[in-house]
């Protein structure tokens, strides 16, 4: 085995530098490297000074094209490498595996919480407790902070695995194989810090008969299902069984992006009456064949849904403040998931089981997935739907549905 085999890679650091350019003064990283034998200089421009003022803030960038430099060098030493770099490494290969939502959640944590307070760091000597210390003091809400926190164990736990960091400071290291035992890592509350809002059944009536069709349709379906916002705009007419009294979701539009939903084969009720309200908003919505979403965009010639952020906060939310005196904060938001709460805590003082209200809400997956839709929903369930239906439908929606229905028969 000749020496050159046996000597070590060496980690390549390159040279932050500035130059005048046409364009003005530039940040120019430069490096070296060995091909065939012979050592050849490189260089690449991060930015003009104007883009990055300071050399720690063109440095980060640098730090980037350092990532992919030394990516494929197998004996890194763990002593030199920033936490700024795993950061990197952890950006170009474990982040695109994620939904486009995580992503984007991601970043954000790194950018404005996590690299720059640690960037510099070796990542190899950060500490549990200095990494508490620092967590103790950011001034936010204990579930902005936890999720800081699993960012941070997640950027370390892909250190590990590419053998890049020993250990990962954030989790608890006790225990045996297999089982976590006593945590001796970073430790964070996950206390909600914000109250939870609930709606009186007569709020939403009242609410449902003062909305137009459209907003009056998403809520009512939203209240009487559960679903999370972003799979009640997934909804396609498809989904709907109109003779079995049935809806599917399958699908979630998140970040623009449909996706799969965990809880897809979880088949839910759907009294007549909620039925009629979408044969109404069908006769009414231009985008009416089976893969037209129910709440297609005319926007966007039906290829996306509404934003129901923004239906919620101009049209739902104003009218449901007026009725209840209730007023939407931070502290104690009204928004789409008000409506899905709401219908839990409605079930559960109807008297309806446990089991029931968990199936609704679609927390956990049932064992067996039956496969007609018609019998994937239990007697007690559509009964207990029907309960709250009556109970949130405004006398006016009736009388719509009676004119429809004697319509639709001459």
């Amino acid at each position: 085995m000749s020496h050159d085999h046996c000597k070590p890679v060496r980690y390549n650091r390159g040279m932050l530098r500035k130059e005048k350019r046409a364009i003005g003064t530039v940040w120019v990283f430069r490096w070296s490297e060995e091909v065939n034998g012979r050592r050849r200089q490189h260089k690449d421009v991060i930015g003009t000074t104007k883009e990055f003022l300071t050399e720690t803030a063109a440095n980060r960038e640098a730090d980037r094209l350092r990532c992919r430099l030394n990516e494929n060098k197998q004996s890194l030493s763990l002593k030199t490498m920033t936490f700024g770099e795993l950061i990197n490494h952890y950006i170009n290969h474990e982040l695109p595996r994620l939904s486009k939502s995580a992503r984007k959640g991601n970043k954000s944590y790194i950018k404005n919480w996590i690299e720059p307070s640690w960037h510099g760091h070796l990542a190899g000597s950060m500490k549990s407790m200095r990494i508490q210390e620092w967590l103790d003091k950011i001034k936010r809400p204990d579930g902005t902070k936890l999720k800081i926190k699993n960012v941070l164990s997640t950027i370390f736990s892909h250190g590990v695995r590419w053998e890049l960091v020993e250990r990962n400071p954030i989790c608890g290291q006790g225990g045996t194989p297999g089982h976590r035992g006593a945590s001796t890592g970073v430790r964070q509350s996950n206390r909600v810090s914000i109250t939870r809002v609930t709606l009186q059944p007569d709020v939403v009536s009242q609410a449902l008969e003062r909305l137009p069709l459209r907003e009056a349709t998403m809520a009512l379906l939203d209240a009487v299902t559960a679903l999370r916002a972003s799979e009640l705009i997934a909804l396609k007419w498809k989904n709907v069984g109109w003779d079995t009294g049935i809806l599917q979701s399958q699908f979630a539009f998140v970040e623009g992006e449909l996706k799969e939903t965990k809880s897809r084969n979880n088949a839910l009720p759907l009294a007549e009456p909620v039925l009629q309200v979408l044969r109404l908003w069908r006769d009414h919505t231009p985008y009416r064949s089976v893969e037209d979403g129910i709440f297609a965009s005319p926007h966007y010639h039906g290829n996306t849904p509404y934003t129901y952020q923004i239906l919620f906060r101009r049209h739902i939310r104003p009218v449901i403040e007026k009725i209840s005196g209730l007023r939407s904060s931070k502290q104690a938001p009204i928004g789409w998931h008000t409506l899905r709460r709401s219908l839990a805590t409605l079930l559960i003082s109807n008297g309806e089981n446990v089991k029931v209200a968990q199936s609704q809400l679609r927390h956990t997956t049932p064992k067996i997935t039956l496969e007609l839709y018609a019998q994937a929903v239990s007697a007690d369930q559509q009964k207990a739907h029907n309960k709250v239906v009556q109970m949130v439908l405004p006398m006016s929606f009736s009388e719509k549905l009676k004119a429809r229905s004697a319509t639709s028969t001459v």
